[in-house]
């Protein structure tokens, strides 16, 4: 293989990596054992053969990271069968892609030397990436590829490793926690004032007349259709429809009659205030909706359906509210890229209400804010686990 062959495949990947989003990572010291297999060039006169590794670093908290690297190999020659002992050390520069849930890839350059029975022999450089699999904080599991040149000869051996990664004494990144702005409380309900019960009409004593008694014409000093005697609302305004009692009629039972009723239908038991309207509706209502979702996934899983059944049956009923669904992410992965998976998540449960519950579509918005307002920090899984949430602030139309 030839050195003009490699400059190519060093500029192609220097290029793709600058074109793909960045991963965030534990930073920390690093330290990388891995077995592999080297395969030589045919120009050396040396067998292909079995090697260990060991990798020493340092992760940067952002993409970047560097490490030096000790390759051990034993191999003979392909002439005379001969033992060879196969040394390299090198210093390489590592630069990590996108994280894909646990999994991460990165790109790798760097320069070294190789030794050959204990001989000091030409510079290398190497060129490649691999991939890390993270099992926890600490702890990865790691493959890796390498192209390595020697300078002087122009000779292009490979080699392929596969190990653990060990990262070791990092701080996690530290966020500021933005405290809710407070919610006004609302202005207390004025009760209204007992109805004072008209005084009791004492019947007139019978008269013990031989003649026949004459009933009194009976009053209805309201003019409502029912008389005195019988009205417990004596004062009622004229043209207002009243019940039996004469009392002006209130039909869903909300404790404000008809005519100064604003909402007419208001479900029996709600609290209501002065217009007949439900108390909600005198502020904005902020509800967690406890809805998990997959790691790097915007899909609602149905176990979660109940919870959001239960909001659509509410906004179904009570067309004059809306809903706005906020998204929100742990610090895991790039900014830019949590931002667009908390409004994918938050619009997939606004889909889930519009499309398969019946609300209308002028009644549900759906933002994400990705990581820009954790309720803690994310210095734990737990942590990480509270900051992914849903929120729904449900409002009334004007």
């Amino acid at each position: 293989m030839s050195f003009i062959y490699s400059k190519r495949v060093l500029f192609i990947s220097l290029f793709a990596a600058s074109s793909v989003a960045q991963a965030q990572l534990q930073e920390g010291f690093t330290v990388s054992p891995s077995i592999g297999y080297y395969n030589m060039d045919n120009n050396r006169g040396l067998e292909n053969v079995d090697a260990i590794s060991l990798g020493l670093g340092y992760q940067f908290g952002n993409p970047w990271a560097v490490e030096l690297v000790y390759v051990d190999a034993v191999t003979n020659t392909t002439t005379n069968n001969t033992n060879v002992d196969f040394q390299q050390y090198r210093l390489d520069t590592l630069y990590h892609l996108q994280t894909n849930g646990n999994l991460t890839p990165y790109l790798a350059a760097g320069i070294g030397k190789k030794e050959i029975s204990s001989s000091a022999n030409n510079t290398l450089v190497n060129l490649g990436g691999g991939i890390k699999y993270a099992l926890n904080d600490i702890f990865s599991l790691r493959a890796d590829f390498r192209l390595i040149n020697d300078i002087k000869d122009h000779e292009l051996d490979n080699l392929t490793t596969l190990g653990a990664h060990f990262t070791f004494g990092g701080q996690p990144k530290q966020t500021a926690v933005h405290e809710p702005a407070p919610v006004n409380e609302p202005a207390p309900i004025n009760e209204p004032e007992p109805v004072n019960e008209p005084a009791p009409v004492n019947e007139p004593e019978p008269v013990n007349e031989p003649a026949p008694v004459v009933e009194p014409t009976p009053v209805d000093s309201d003019n409502d259709g029912v008389i005195d005697a019988k009205d417990v609302c004596p004062n009622t305004t004229a043209g207002v429809l009243i019940d039996a009692s004469g009392c002006a009629l209130d039909e869903d039972k909300d404790g404000v009659p008809n005519h100064l009723d604003a909402c007419t239908n208001t479900r029996a038991g709600a609290k209501v205030d002065a217009n007949g309207c439900n108390l909600m509706f005198s502020e904005e209502k902020e509800v967690r909706l406890d809805v998990l979702f997959a790691t790097n996934s915007n899909v609602v899983s149905k176990a979660f359906y109940p919870q959001i059944e239960e909001l659509a049956a509410f906004l179904n009923e009570y067309t004059a509210a809306s809903v706005s669904i906020e998204g929100h992410t742990d610090n895991t992965g790039a900014a830019a890229y949590n931002k667009i998976l908390s409004e994918k998540r938050a619009q997939a449960i606004a889909d889930v209400l519009i499309k398969e519950l019946g609300v209308q579509k002028n009644q549900v918005t759906a933002v994400g804010y990705g990581e820009e307002f954790p309720l803690v920090n994310n210095d734990t899984p737990e942590n990480r686990k509270a900051n992914r949430r849903v929120i729904t602030v449900i409002s009334l139309n004007k």
